[in-house]
């Protein structure tokens, strides 16, 4: 009896070290269960955290506008890119500038004007990289309006176009420079062909400098053929007629001269003669007075706004004394036409501005909807400064 009773103990007690063990045993292996989930959910964090970094640089800050043009985003990897070739192009502009002003340096007597030249136009440049980011960004909502426009007007640049434009610069930079013939008699040589192998290492070896791929650069250019086509079209668009007079003038610095000058004209003299003898006007002095052929907006600089609407308003023939700015005037219209060519200088100037002009007044419009949005960490930061700074 007293062995079983043994027997029975020892087997209780077994059992209960048994179950014990089962209960520690369970919670170890819950223990290992939440440090495994634990693991698994910290390494998907950081595989998550690394691919929204991933996400973020590749995919959606490339993506982030810089500016919308009605409702047309401009993307950060456009606009950095069009900085970048922008630099670039405005240091190696200073850097030519720089060594052909250290050439001048050597003889600075005989080079002082164009050393002092030099020397502003450096500082201007250097000026500008510092606004080249914000003035990227305009050029970019133009360019967005120059899309618009073309567009409109069935306007478009091929790939081949752009490649036509590329390869000609590169070859127009590889060509040795031209000698001018010693006489008339004599024919300019003939230009050596450049091989194909060396306008195509040229491109890449550029391609390198500027730190861009083939399509952001072609891109580029795609931009600004298209810019120089609305240009063109706009030109050929500019009104080449309109209100014209032909005045002659005679400017004195007081009313008591130009009243002298028109008795003497009143008198019997010739306009002309008088202007020359008493005009102040470097201009028309010399010509006897003679403004030529004008247009509106074309004298108030000058002569002051007071001038230009009498030339516009006087009857013809007529002579009047008038005050403009702070000059006096005697004037008189010889001819005037409402619908008459416009003066050549004019109409040069109107058409190469007018791009420029059509940019302005788009930009103005109230259809025209601009908001610019560039926040400081999308400006790229400056490759060249090291490389290409003088």
């Amino acid at each position: 009896m007293a062995k079983a009773s043994r027997k029975r103990k020892k087997s209780e007690q077994v059992e209960r070290q048994t179950k014990k063990q089962i209960a520690l045993g369970r919670k170890e292996a819950r223990q290992n269960r939440v440090i495994l989930i634990s693991i698994v959910a910290l390494a998907t964090l950081i595989v998550a955290i690394i691919a929204f970094g991933v996400i973020r640089e590749l995919v959606v800050e490339p993506n982030q506008p810089v500016a919308t043009v009605n409702g047309d985003k401009i993307p950060a990897d456009v606009y950095q890119d069009l900085v970048t070739y922008r630099r670039y192009n405005q240091y190696v502009q200073i850097s030519n500038m720089q060594n052909a002003l250290d050439e001048m340096s050597a003889s600075p007597e005989e080079n002082e004007f164009l050393i002092s030249f030099y020397e502003q136009q450096i500082s201007q440049m250097q000026s500008q990289l510092a606004l080249l980011p914000q003035t990227a960004v305009d050029e970019l909502i133009e360019d967005e309006l120059i899309e618009e426009k073309a567009r409109e007007e069935d306007i478009s640049v091929t790939p081949q176009e752009v490649q036509d434009a590329i390869e000609s610069d590169l070859r127009l930079a590889l060509e040795s420079p031209t000698q001018e013939p010693i006489t008339g008699t004599e024919e300019l040589p003939t230009p050596t062909p450049v091989p194909q192998e060396q306008v195509d290492e040229l491109y890449d070896t550029i391609l390198g400098n500027i730190t861009l791929s083939r399509q952001s650069f072609e891109e580029i250019i795609r931009r600004s053929l298209l810019r120089e086509k609305v240009q063109e079209l706009l030109a050929s668009q500019v009104v080449t007629t309109g209100l014209v007079a032909q005045p002659q003038i005679i400017q004195t610095e007081t009313e008591e001269e130009a009243r002298a000058a028109l008795e003497r004209i009143e008198g019997g003299e010739e306009f002309a003669i008088v202007a020359q003898e008493v005009s102040t006007d470097t201009v028309t002095a010399e010509t006897g007075g003679d403004l030529g052929w004008v247009t509106t907006g074309q004298l108030s600089t000058r002569y002051g706004q007071e001038l230009e609407d009498a030339i516009f308003s006087l009857p013809v023939g007529q002579i009047e004394v008038l005050q403009s700015g702070e000059m006096f005037y005697v004037v008189q219209v010889l001819d005037r036409d409402e619908n008459g060519p416009l003066p050549t200088t004019i109409l040069s100037q109107r058409r190469s501005e007018a791009l420029s002009t059509w940019l302005e007044e788009r930009k103005a419009s109230p259809e025209v909807e601009i908001e610019r949005l560039l926040t400081p960490d999308q400006i790229p930061e400056d490759p060249f400064t090291q490389s290409l700074a003088p």
